[in-house]
């Protein structure tokens, strides 16, 4: 009832823009030509893309902080912290000049700060907006070649963006919220509420994972994901392919994006020989991709099958993209092919993706991607044209009797459920299995899901199900595969309730795992990861 003056003050650190805090930075302010007041910082070094790793800190580029000049409220200034905080709380603004000369980060702990001072009366409304921003200059250095964000394309630098940016901001909103509403609609639909919340909690996960760039040699737009919090990769196929059914939901062709730069370094189009008969596990460590083949990380029918299972995946969406494998990758797929061919039914003793275990011997979860894999080509070969028609036939027929081989070597004894290996008694998730339901591929009897499905609910804990017979943890994005397994939305919103009440309880509050304790609903290792566009399958499944 009363009228009030508010100071409001907010600030962004030169950090941002360092890996040390013994780095030095400069800073300056600039108009840009759509009239918002600009400050900058980055780095006086710039060496771009050179640091490469896991939790990491960008070291170059500039971190961006603008406002509308026309907002007669508003100072900017950029300067120590401790001073610009303190000016703000002795006069409810910050100075507004900015002293520019360069210097290491510590002991001023420079900052980009803006303040606004308002009167609000009762009955109104104020509201005050920023622009936050960061121009990385180069993204991705792959094998040498230098590759800029894909937003350089479309705008001649960080000023012009961000001035479509705010011209653009209330349609923008606008766009936004519908986005939200219609999310929620969507989600609680496939999965129910609990579904909605945590596909809605890990959306910028996924996409915070990724960078889409622009490949200046071939001119077309390429896609890289960071493994992050677990080792700090590029594009590590066995996070991808867990992370796809986001992209699958959403834009195959963002898939595709995801796809080409290994697809490229498997062809040798790069400086760097790559001379095994599989598909690679990844392309360096962020953000340089320069991996030799005797630095891979090797999981042959892992990745191969996954590569496989995702371009069949993306050809359901977009069939006309065969022309581009047919022409570009062919002979590489074919070898491929072959080799999924004779490392099943039985894969022997190799890595997965659940490589926290070590090799896996008879991996019966393994060979079922694998299995399915094949499936997977077949449908590509089908799609090649009449002059495949025969390896169409041959790949069908081999993966269905690879599934009948697979259900003897992991049931021998007809138990009620099927083994984590072929050689021993135990038990694990078949969460690759899904995939036949993606591609509509009838490799599997419909028994095996309905026998998993029945164990796996003997199996259930307070937050989920374990990942094996072998210890009490699980993998977040698996779970939500095998619950998948029951095709009613009721019934998977139940068992995928157990994920919600996990990130709800669990003490942690980091960003979301997907490797923890299912008896205790605490942590285990992992955050931030993109995998968890896995969470989408659900959804994906109801509208393919």
């Amino acid at each position: 009832t009363n009228t009030h003056h508010v100071d409001l003050y907010f600030s962004a650190s030169a950090e941002l823009a360092v890996q040390s805090v013994n780095e030095s930075v400069s800073w300056s302010r600039q108009q840009s030509p759509g009239g918002l007041n600009t400050m900058r910082t980055g780095t006086v070094a710039q060496q771009y893309c050179a640091l490469a790793g896991d939790a990491v800190g960008i070291n170059w580029g500039y971190l961006y902080v603008a406002a509308p000049s026309s907002d007669a409220q508003m100072a900017q200034c950029v300067g120590p912290q401790a001073d610009v905080r303190a000016a703000f709380v002795k006069t409810g603004t910050v100075p507004n000049d900015t002293k520019s000369s360069p210097g290491p980060v510590t002991p001023s702990y420079p900052v980009l700060a803006v303040s606004w001072g308002m009167t609000v009366t009762p009955g109104n409304t104020i509201e005050k907006t920023l622009i936050i921003a960061y121009d990385d200059v180069y993204s991705m250095n792959y094998f040498g070649l230098m590759m800029k964000a894909y937003w350089t394309q479309l705008y001649p630098n960080i000023l012009a963006l961000m001035d479509k940016a705010w011209s653009d901001y209330p349609s923008l909103l606008l766009e936004a919220t519908q986005f939200d509403v219609e999310f929620f609609e969507k989600m609680t639909t496939a999965g129910g509420d609990k579904y909605s919340t945590l596909t809605a909690l890990s959306f910028r996960q996924v996409m915070g994972g990724t960078k889409l760039v622009w490949n200046s040699q071939n001119s077309s737009i390429w896609f890289f994901m960071k493994e992050i919090s677990s080792d700090g990769d590029v594009s590590t196929m066995d996070v991808i392919f867990p992370a796809s059914p986001f992209f699958l939901y959403y834009d195959a062709t963002l898939l595709q994006y995801l796809l080409l730069p290994i697809l490229e370094y498997s062809m040798n189009h790069t400086n760097v020989l790559y001379n095994l008969p599989w598909c690679p596990h990844h392309l360096g460590t962020w953000p340089i991709s320069n991996l030799r083949p005797d630095q891979q990380e090797n999981m042959p029918v892992e990745e191969t099958a996954g590569m496989m299972i995702m371009l069949a995946a993306i050809l359901q969406q977009n069939p006309d993209w065969i022309d581009v494998l047919v022409a570009n990758y062919w002979t590489l797929l074919h070898n491929w092919g072959e080799f999924l061919l004779s490392s099943l039914p039985d894969p022997e003793n190799q890595l997965c993706t659940d490589d926290f275990e070590g090799p896996i011997p008879h991996n019966s979860n393994l060979a079922g991607k694998g299995i399915i894999g094949l499936g997977a080509w077949a449908q590509i070969l089908a799609l090649a044209g009449d002059f495949e028609d025969h390896e169409v036939a041959f790949y069908e027929k081999i993966s269905a009797a690879y599934a009948a081989a697979w259900m003897q070597l992991s049931n021998p004894n007809n138990t009620n459920h099927y083994n984590q290996r072929y050689d021993k008694p135990g038990w694990s998730l078949k969460y690759n299995l899904i995939w036949q339901y993606l591609l509509h591929l009838k490799t599997f009897p419909q028994e095996v899901f309905d026998t998993e499905l029945a164990f796996y609910r003997t199996k259930l804990t307070p937050y989920g199900v374990p990942l094996d017979n072998t210890m009490p943890s699980s993998d977040i994005d698996s779970e939500s595969w095998v619950f998948c397994f029951d095709r009613t939305v009721t019934g998977f919103g139940e068992l995928f309730g157990l994920l919600y009440d996990f990130a709800d309880f669990t003490p942690q509050r980091v960003p979301l795992t997907d490797w923890y304790w299912v008896d205790q609903g605490t942590q285990r290792g992992f955050q931030a990861r993109p995998v968890l566009g896995g969470f989408w399958m659900q959804a994906l499944l109801q509208k393919v």
